[in-house]
């Protein structure tokens, strides 16, 4: 075995500089370089023939404190990406990982300190900010949010933010103390509640999430004896039901209630799933439990009508419905294109002829080209019925980009501001082409002036631009479209090149 395969030589300009300010050196002159070592492949820590003045040697198959303490990240980086992989010991990989983890950590402390910065500076930050990150980063508004808020909490606890910096404790622990501090701690002194985090620090590297969540409630319950109390007060007012959506035409259907509440519908369900069973029914209890449930909502549509008979409300002057696009060949057999379920996406052709054997069907002319919706406008400023429900199955969601909201439960917007002081005639402002959908927060937005929108009627792209310049666009949904990834293509002719012959 060479020494190559135990640890860096010492000249090795990536990992060891042959000075602590050498120019070479990819870490800065206060990073002390980090030589490892692979005790799992022969090489000791004593056995490295010379080290640099204030190297650190790291074992990294015997790590015997971990996450490492008192490191730089960019001397981590240095040292990590120096290891052949293919050659390091199983306890070596393993600590690999787990070094990588503390790296991941110690950058997303660091990105904190810059969202930081941009929330100092915006009024209103929390409306604004995740917003414009939503764009920066491609992610959903949800997601925006979290980065600000684990950002702006961290700031509140220095213990914390100084433990997540080291790569001490890792994201998803930061997650879990703040989460339980903002939702319990609130009835604390500021004094205890920093007790409580500073003990959280502690005990994170010994346990995981769950563990960990579990601690830190059981800390502030002691802490304060009507803490449980306004937790549970605090949480019914969260009580909801979320749709999840799940690949093979699946989706979760999550209800968050009250323990009472959610054990009787629970209990109700399972009775009317074993009065389901009946001798050749060859269903599980789950799958007889999630029959059950499915029928009573299916049977509320159906009758349009609550269980006590009660009228279901329209919604835009509409009925409440499934709404499913299809192409009518698909419909015929023809083919087997997928069609689009409405807050869904894209299932398999056979859903779509199940459900149309009871559905009331609406004509939809589409663009051959882009797939949208086209359709004409109306010259009132609220827009009629027809010509709402073109909008929605237009934009399908909120038209912000990354935002998900289905467009049946949007506002219609106006563009370009509708004016009321113009005169009838000329342009039409209430029209399909100045119309879109907006969830209630970006309608505001918008509004407010946090954004502006311009819309190109060719491409049905909309473009969005944010108090600083920058641009985002929004590109326009299909509402059907036929997938080409298996359709045979001629390659494009080759180009001719110089005089004949060739």
């Amino acid at each position: 075995m060479t020494a190559v395969l135990e640890w860096r030589a010492v000249d090795d300009p990536l990992v060891v500089p042959t000075s602590p300010t050498s120019p070479t050196s990819p870490t800065s002159p206060t990073s002390p370089t980090m030589v490892w070592v692979d005790s799992g492949r022969g090489a000791r820590p004593e056995s490295v023939p010379v080290v640099p003045a204030g190297a650190r040697v790291v074992d990294l198959a015997a790590v015997e404190e971990f996450p490492l303490p008192g490191v730089d990240v960019a001397a981590l980086v240095a040292m990590l990406g120096s290891v052949p992989v293919a050659e390091a010991s199983g306890a070596a990989l393993v600590n690999g990982v787990a070094a990588w983890q503390q790296v991941l950590t110690m950058v997303q402390a660091a990105q904190a300190v810059w969202v930081r910065e941009l929330e100092a500076r915006t009024p209103d930050a929390l409306r604004h900010v995740p917003d414009e990150l939503a764009c920066a980063l491609v992610s959903t508004k949800r997601h925006a949010e979290t980065v600000f808020l684990r950002a702006w909490g961290t700031a509140q606890h220095p213990a914390l933010a100084d433990a997540w910096a080291a790569g001490v404790i890792d994201t998803r622990k930061v997650d879990v103390i703040l989460d339980e501090i903002h939702r319990s701690g609130t009835a604390l002194p500021a004094s205890e509640v920093a007790v409580v985090v500073v003990d959280a620090v502690d005990q994170a590297t010994e346990m995981t999430g769950p563990q960990l969540t579990r601690h830190v409630r059981a800390t502030l319950i002691a802490a304060s004896p009507t803490v449980a109390e306004e937790r549970r007060l605090a949480e019914r007012e969260r009580r909801g039901v979320f749709l999840e959506l799940a690949p093979d035409a699946m989706a979760r259907l999550i209800a968050y209630l009250p323990a009472a509440e959610a054990t009787a519908a629970f209990t109700a369900i399972d009775a009317l799933a074993g009065h389901a069973a009946i001798d050749g029914d060859d269903r599980s209890i789950d799958q007889r439990r999630a029959d059950a449930f499915s029928d009573v909502f299916t049977s509320i549509l159906d009758r349009q009508a609550t269980p006590d008979g009660t009228a279901l409300p329209t919604r835009h002057g509409q009925r409440v419905a499934l709404h499913v696009t299809v192409a009518a060949t698909t419909l015929a057999g023809l083919n087997d294109h997928p069609a689009a379920l409405e807050s869904y996406g894209p299932i398999p052709a056979q859903v779509a002829r199940e459900l149309a054997q009871d559905a009331t069907w609406r004509r939809v002319l589409t663009d051959p080209a882009t797939g949208q919706v086209r359709s004409v406008g109306s010259q009132s400023y609220r827009p009629g019925a027809d010509l709402t429900r073109t909008v929605q199955a237009r934009d399908v969601t909120c038209t912000f980009p990354g935002c998900r909201r289905p467009a049946t439960r949007c506002e219609i917007d106006h563009r370009i501001p509708y004016d009321h002081t113009r005169t009838p005639g000329g342009h039409d402002q209430t029209c399909e082409a100045n119309l879109h959908s907006l969830c209630k927060h970006h309608h505001q937005a918008k509004t407010e002036g946090w954004w502006q929108v311009s819309h190109d009627a060719s491409s049905g792209i909309s473009t969005w631009t944010d108090r600083h310049g920058l641009t985002y666009a929004r590109h326009p949904v299909p509402v059907h479209s036929t997938p080409d990834a298996f359709v045979h293509r001629l390659p494009p002719p080759r180009p001719l090149r110089g005089d004949p012959p060739f």
